[in-house]
C-alpha cells in the first residue's frame, strides 16, 4: 500500500488539498503562504501546478519558500519581504 503524501499546517493538523487556498486568492496572508508552501514540499501540489493555479512565477515561490526557511512563518509577511530587500540593497552600495 502506497502512503499518500501528508503534510501540517501551523497547529499540527494535516493539510489535504481542500485545505488550499482558493486560486482566486488576492490577499495573501502569511498563513496561506505557508500553506502553499508546506503543500508542494509535502508532495501534496507540484510546484508547476501551484505556480498555474496561483498565477505565480517560480521566482515568487522560491522567495517564499526562502522566507519560510529563514525566518519560519514571519517570513513569510510583506514587511519582512521588505526589510530583507532593503538590507539587501544596502549591502550592494558601496
Amino acid at each position: 500500500m502506497q502512503k499518500l503524501p501528508t503534510t501540517r499546517d501551523l497547529r499540527g493538523n494535516v493539510i489535504t488539498f481542500m485545505d488550499l487556498p482558493s486560486p482566486e486568492t488576492v490577499r495573501w496572508t502569511a498563513n496561506k503562504k505557508f500553506i502553499v508552501v508546506r503543500a508542494v514540499r509535502g508532495n501534496l501540489i507540484s510546484l508547476e501546478d501551484a505556480l498555474k493555479r496561483y498565477h505565480m512565477t517560480e521566482r515568487e515561490f522560491l522567495i517564499w519558500e526562502q522566507g519560510l526557511k529563514d525566518d519560519g512563518v514571519t517570513g513569510l509577511m510583506v514587511t519582512r519581504f521588505q526589510r530583507r530587500r532593503r538590507a539587501k540593497k544596502e549591502k550592494e552600495q558601496p
